[in-house]
């Protein structure tokens, strides 16, 4: 099966500049978010600027290593020159530009270069900042495999059923706009004293926690939560953190598994799976993010 990628690349540098180039990129750019709903303006204020970090345009040398990755993942006939392309996008990753067209071409540039535990986990850090995206969904799906290897979504995924819409920065943005739309709504019931602008000022403030809570949430599962795939096949999940500990579950786990870190003890890693089985394995079996 052939990687799915679009044709059509735009880039935009702190300059304005845009250019044209083979698949997609779509650099996010973390934005400073501030607006307070009356009676809750510190609280409101305070936790979308923490979550939602500064404020750092894509600078011009991260998008000339860009265009050098395109280029690298274009020319590649090996799995090392695909790997070249997956270092030069994690160059950019390093300088701190979070990009998730980035991490979608690093994840295709690892899926071509056989290491498709590599390319999960790049997919996955790519889900945050692209949301919905047909293409970056089927390869995620793709390297994936199995169906079953899906992780289980919890029960807030569900309450929260549009939390996969919109990416991770777009969540703080439009939670922003509902806390500054319902300031405005308020302050305009205090002058007019309108019944209606009360009620929609109640509502928004409502819509507004519950978009704080979705944000939040995002927070909790990208940020607090540490993730990880397991890189090795037959990667063996122990009782304890040293080779003598017995096996922990029947069968070894193969590339490509995903868990979720709850500590790491040395050169090993406590994980739990899906199923809530836990054990230890071996810090170079896996990549973690």
């Amino acid at each position: 099966m052939t990687l799915r990628m679009t044709m059509t690349l735009r880039m935009t540098s702190t300059l304005g500049m845009t250019s044209t180039l083979g698949m997609t990129m779509r650099f996010f750019r973390d934005g400073r978010v501030s607006a307070s709903p009356p009676g809750v303006a510190a609280l409101g204020m305070a936790f979308l600027i923490l979550l939602s970090g500064c404020s750092r345009p894509l600078d011009l040398d991260s998008a000339r290593l860009f265009q050098e990755a395109e280029k690298t993942f274009a020319a590649a006939k090996s799995p090392d020159d695909f790997l070249k392309a997956a270092a030069m996008d994690q160059a950019i990753l390093d300088r701190g530009q979070i990009s998730g067209a980035v991490l979608y071409n690093q994840g295709n540039a690892f899926m071509q270069a056989g290491q498709r535990g590599r390319a999960i986990a790049a997919y996955r850090q790519a889900c945050r900042y692209l949301g919905r995206d047909p293409l970056l969904e089927a390869n995620l799906s793709y390297a994936l495999g199995n169906p079953s290897a899906v992780r289980r979504r919890p029960l807030v995924e569900y309450l929260l059923f549009w939390q996969d819409w919109f990416s991770y920065p777009e969540k703080f943005y439009l939670a922003a706009g509902g806390v500054g739309i319902t300031f405005l709504l308020a302050v305009a019931a205090l002058f007019v004293r309108r019944r209606l602008l009360g009620r929609l000022a109640l509502l928004g403030l409502v819509l507004s926690l519950l978009l704080i809570f979705s944000a939040g949430y995002d927070w909790y599962r990208y940020q607090w939560k540490v993730h990880g795939v397991i890189l090795q096949r037959q990667t063996v999940v122990r009782k304890g953190n040293a080779e003598s500990y017995e096996p922990a579950l029947t069968a070894a786990l193969d590339e490509g598994a995903e868990f979720d870190l709850l500590e790491r003890r040395g050169d090993w890693l406590w994980i739990r799976l899906a199923g809530d089985q836990e054990g230890w394995i071996p810090d170079k079996a896996a990549v973690v993010y």
